[in-house]
Formats: C-alpha cells, sequence, structure tokens
C-alpha cells in the first residue's frame, strides 16, 4: 500500500568510514577515499530512485484496486441492464402477439370498439371475455403500445451499449493500472540490482582502503619501535659511559608521558512524545478480524492478493473482516470512507489505521493496517502487509504518515456481551454498545524514533 524509506546504512557508515580516513600533506584526499566518496553518492542516489520506485508502485497498487472495484460495479450493472432487456424483449413479443390475436378478432367480429381496450395489454381476447371491444379502432391503438414498447426496448438496448463501453473503459483501467504497476516494480528491482553493485563496490573500496591504513598503521609503527629500540640503546651507552668516567651518584632521569583521557558525550536528542494507544474495548466482530489477520503472518505481500496465497495492505484487512461477516471493498482510501472514524483514545482490536506517505498520489490514504490490542509490542502491537519483497508481520503502532483511525460496521443486530459474571445461583450478562466518534485525525509529519515505514 506505502511508502517505507530505504535505510541510508551504508552511507551513513561510508561517512563515518570517510571522516577516519587521514588526508596527506595539504589536505588532497587520495584516491582511494575519493573513489570510496563517490560510490557513497552513487549508493544514495540509487537509494532516492528506489524509494521513488517504491513510492511509484504504492501508487499503482491503490489505483489497480480502486480500478478492480469500478469494474467489478460496472459489470454488476451491466448484469441488470442484461436482465432488463431479456425482459423488455419478452413483452414486446408478447404484446405483438396479442395485436395479431386482435386484429384477426376485429376482422372476424367486426364490432366497434366499446370499452376494455386495455386488456390486450395483459391478457388474450378469450381471456377478457369482450371481443366486442376489438373493432377497427384497436389494431391501430395496439400498434402504437406496441411501438411505445419497442421504444422502451430500444431505449434498454441503448442503455446496455452504454454500459459496456464503461464496463470496457474500467477494465482498460485495470488493464493500465496493471501495466504500470509491473513497470514500477521492474524499476524498483533494476534499482535495487544496481544498488547492490554500487555497495559491492563501495565494501570492496572500503576494505581495500582499511587494508591499506592498516599496513601503513604497521609500517609506522614499526618504524617508531625501531627509533625507540636506537634511543635506548643510545641511553644505555650513555649511561654506561657515564658511570665508567664518573664515580658520582648518577642522575636517574625518567622520562615523563603525556596521560591522555579520551571523553565520549552522548546526547541523546528530546522529541516531544508520540501518542501511545490504550485498548478502549474489544468486540467479537474485531477479535475475529484480528485472529484471521494473524492466522496469515508470514504469508507474502501479493500486489493486489487477497487470499491466503497473498495480500497487499488492504487485501489484509478485507479477508480478515470478511472472516467476522462484514465485506470491505479491496482498496484503502475506500476502506477509510466505509468505516466509522474513530479517536486513538476510542481504539478497539480490529480498528483500521489508515496512511498517507508523502509523494503517494493525489488519494487522501494509500495504506492501511489494523490494530491488534495484544502481541510482542504489548498495547502498541499493530498487523500489516508492509510491501513488495516483505510478509505479514506486526510492527510498533506508528504515526508518521497517520491520517486516523476507522472501525468497520457490524450488522446493528449483533450485540457484543463485554463482561459475564457467574455465581452458583445466578448469571450476570452485561451487553455493552460502544457508540463511535467521528474525529478524525490530520497527517502528521513527525517520523518516530526507529521506526520502519511500511508501503501497501
Amino acid at each position: 500500500m506505502s511508502s517505507k524509506p530505504i535505510a541510508l546504512v551504508i552511507a551513513t557508515a561510508g561517512l563515518v568510514i570517510t571522516a577516519l580516513l587521514p588526508l596527506p600533506a595539504g589536505g588532497a584526499p587520495t584516491p582511494s577515499s575519493g573513489t570510496i566518496e563517490s560510490l557513497q553518492q552513487r549508493a544514495a542516489a540509487l537509494e532516492t530512485q528506489i524509494s521513488t520506485a517504491s513510492e511509484n508502485e504504492q501508487i499503482a497498487g491503490e489505483l489497480y484496486d480502486q480500478s478492480t472495484v469500478k469494474y467489478q460495479q460496472a459489470e454488476a450493472k451491466l448484469t441488470v441492464i442484461h436482465k432488463k432487456l431479456i425482459r423488455a424483449k419478452a413483452e414486446t413479443a408478447a404484446s405483438k402477439r396479442r395485436v395479431r390475436r386482435a386484429a384477426v378478432a376485429a376482422y372476424v367480429f367486426g364490432d366497434s370498439v366499446t370499452s376494455g381496450f386495455s386488456a390486450v395489454l395483459t391478457k388474450s381476447v378469450n381471456e377478457s371475455g369482450e371481443v366486442t371491444t376489438y373493432a377497427n379502432a384497436a389494431t391501430s391503438t395496439l400498434s402504437a403500445a406496441v411501438a411505445a414498447l419497442s421504444q422502451a426496448e430500444a431505449q434498454v438496448q441503448a442503455n446496455a451499449a452504454s454500459q459496456s463501453i464503461e464496463t470496457s473503459n474500467a477494465a482498460k483501467a485495470v488493464a493500465q493500472a496493471r501495466r504500470s504497476q509491473s513497470a514500477a516494480e521492474s524499476d524498483a528491482t533494476l534499482l535495487s540490482s544496481a544498488l547492490s553493485q554500487v555497495k559491492g563496490r563501495l565494501a570492496t573500496a572500503v576494505a581495500q582502503r582499511a587494508a591499506e591504513l592498516a599496513a601503513e598503521a604497521r609500517q609506522k609503527a614499526a618504524a617508531e619501535a625501531a627509533s625507540r629500540a636506537r634511543e635506548q640503546q643510545a641511553a644505555e651507552a650513555a649511561a654506561a659511559v657515564a658511570q665508567a668516567v664518573a664515580n658520582s651518584d648518577p642522575n636517574s632521569a625518567a622520562d615523563s608521558a603525556a596521560a591522555t583521557a579520551a571523553i565520549s558525550s552522548a546526547t541523546a536528542a528530546s522529541s516531544a512524545g508520540a501518542p501511545t494507544l490504550t485498548p478502549y474495548g474489544s468486540t467479537r466482530g474485531g477479535d475475529l478480524a484480528v485472529s484471521t489477520a494473524e492466522s496469515l503472518l508470514g504469508v507474502p505481500y501479493v500486489w493486489g492478493g487477497s487470499t491466503v496465497s497473498g495480500v497487499d495492505c488492504s487485501g489484509l484487512t478485507m479477508y480478515a473482516w470478511a472472516a467476522a461477516g462484514v465485506a470491505l471493498l479491496h482498496s484503502a482510501w475506500y476502506q477509510y470512507l466505509d468505516t466509522t472514524h474513530v479517536a486513538l483514545t476510542h481504539i478497539e482490536p480490529g480498528d483500521l489505521l489508515f496512511y498517507y506517505f508523502p509523494n503517494d498520489g493525489t488519494d487522501p490514504v494509500t495504506h492501511v493496517a489494523m490494530y491488534v490490542g495484544a502481541g510482542p509490542y504489548g498495547s502498541q502491537t499493530v498487523i500489516q502487509a508492509p510491501e513488495t519483497g516483505e510478509t505479514v508481520s506486526y510492527v510498533s503502532f506508528y504515526t508518521y504518515g497517520l491520517v486516523g483511525a476507522g472501525r468497520p460496521q457490524m450488522p446493528s443486530s449483533d450485540s457484543v456481551p463485554t463482561t459475564t459474571t457467574t455465581t452458583p445461583t445466578t448469571t450476570t450478562t452485561t451487553t455493552t454498545t460502544l457508540a463511535p466518534t467521528t474525529t478524525t485525525l490530520a497527517p502528521t509529519t513527525t517520523t518516530p524514533t526507529s521506526l520502519v515505514t511500511p508501503t501497501s
């Protein structure tokens, strides 16, 4: 469903290594450090391009989901129109048969019209029992009725043709969205391959530079050790000469060495506390949706998927809530529109969390996850289908890109027992119905510390 920024670990590590590399006299960088810097810049550029490609893939996925929904709706409309057309054709054919029978009756009996003419549109001449109503005017009036039915049939045919065009256009939109997603996925694959090659070259360059520095350090240490050995020998020789030529007590001189203490200060940046989640309650439907979503843990992310073989972000939530009897559309944006918006202080397991990430296109919502309520991250546990190449997994609640929370609605007839007290003689059941709020959270641009942002 978004987008997940790629961690610039290599670039950061490269900057640290560059900072540690010594410069030759005059401050000019060595060829090796220049190569490393160039590779770092190339890796950073590729990571930016991969991030853009991932965002494009996320946008294409949401557009594909929306196009599929519209195509299914168009097909349903076309089916209804075809049924109407079949009925219209049958009614027109029946009316034509009545016209022929009325014309024969008028010709045989030759009586003038008195009353009951309208019966020809609903029953046969014999059934009406009024053969005297069909005279000279019957044929022309019935013909007009048949013409009206034919006109209605033509209108239904025109509607069918128009709906067929709309359905065809919807199918083309689905195909175009699929091609866009394939292109974005191909771009991301190619860029990832290029990035892997650059990272490999960067690692080689760093290793070579480290080997060069280690060799230089060994040579310097050996030279310093040799120099100290020579100085020690000279000092010992001078002391021996001085002892030999003078009987006075020699002054024992001790070399003084400067002691340097390395002080490291870790300054932690204080941040405004991000909101946390506390379960407000629970419902049978929400608990069932959560357990169904958890049954898909480890299932691969499949763009446009909504089965146990693979799901995308909205496919996961649609599949989970279907188990609770709630039909959601296969689109994060449509799910946002179809749910009751709730405040984070009223969150319940099974509620959906909607997100929009920078550069995700025009739709206000491009990713959806599900609040679990209890899991590896305690009350902050969320489950989601992040992005291509990953699987359905838990993640700690994050506010980066958060638009708001929504609750799918169970049928109104369902009441949910929340507390039950049982004694040997009496059983008390309390049924609580929570009134949903309509609070919608505005998107925030604050990225929580150590947060990995998904795409869907």
